[in-house]
């Protein structure tokens, strides 16, 4: 078993453990018990998938990386409590996440070779686009002050999963419907987020919010590993 497998198994086993502390916590209101399980396990997640990903790899990609650690970042500023409603940390953490996104972008553009450019790929990019239409006006009536930050936000998001349609062609097929996937799963769990933050509170949210974050997350660095280039 090689080194890279231990720390998948530790990443889905921290995984498990998170989500479990989530549900104890919505179940308990918030017991300071239980919000150990979130301060102990959230912060080991994506050094974990680093470290996957870092050991799984001949040819490191520095933009992943830094993909992940502006993740990381989003993960513990948004963990920080704020009493207040300031919303302070939220927006760092808004910050660290959009950065997060755009080394992702960068990483699936430097990947492309536009010479072999597969341009009927470009239909893949239209469930990407649709979900935008359709998330942005039901969202943003409600973001007030944030609605330039989250329209930001959402559009390089979305643009991200397009920029993974871009590999068709110049990378093995199996990657790049991972990094697909990937993208989607993220938006989706981004999506849930922003509805429970600015619209309306959703049942649950953290474990749909959280689950879907994390494996959005693992299928794109696995997608990251697999799409080499053909």
């Amino acid at each position: 078993m090689t080194t890279s497998i231990y720390f998948m198994i530790g990443f889905f086993l921290f995984f498990v453990i998170h989500l479990i502390g989530e549900l104890l916590l919505i179940k308990n209101k918030e017991s300071k018990n239980h919000m150990l399980i979130r301060y102990i396990s959230k912060p080991l997640l994506m050094p974990l998938l680093a470290c996957f990903y870092i050991f799984d790899n001949t040819s490191l990609n520095l933009w992943v990386i830094l993909g992940i650690a502006g993740d990381f970042l989003g993960d513990v500023f948004l963990m920080i409590p704020d009493p207040q409603k300031t919303k302070k940390f939220f927006k760092i953490g808004l910050i660290s996440f959009l950065l997060g996104h755009i080394f992702y972008i960068i990483a699936l553009i430097l990947m492309t070779d536009f010479s072999k450019f597969q341009w009927w790929s470009l239909l893949l990019s239209i469930p990407y686009i649709i979900i935008g239409i359709i998330v942005y006006p039901r969202l943003i009536k409600h973001t007030g002050k944030m609605k330039i930050p989250v329209t930001v936000y959402l559009i390089v998001i979305i643009f991200m999963g397009v920029c993974t349609t871009f590999l068709w062609g110049g990378a093995e097929p199996i990657g790049v419907i991972l990094l697909m996937m990937g993208a989607l799963v993220f938006i989706i769990s981004d999506t849930i987020n922003a509805f429970n933050k600015f619209a309306k509170e959703i049942p649950y949210e953290r474990l749909y919010t959280m689950s879907t974050y994390l494996l959005g997350q693992f299928l794109l660095i696995f997608g990251f590993l697999n799409a080499t280039s053909l």
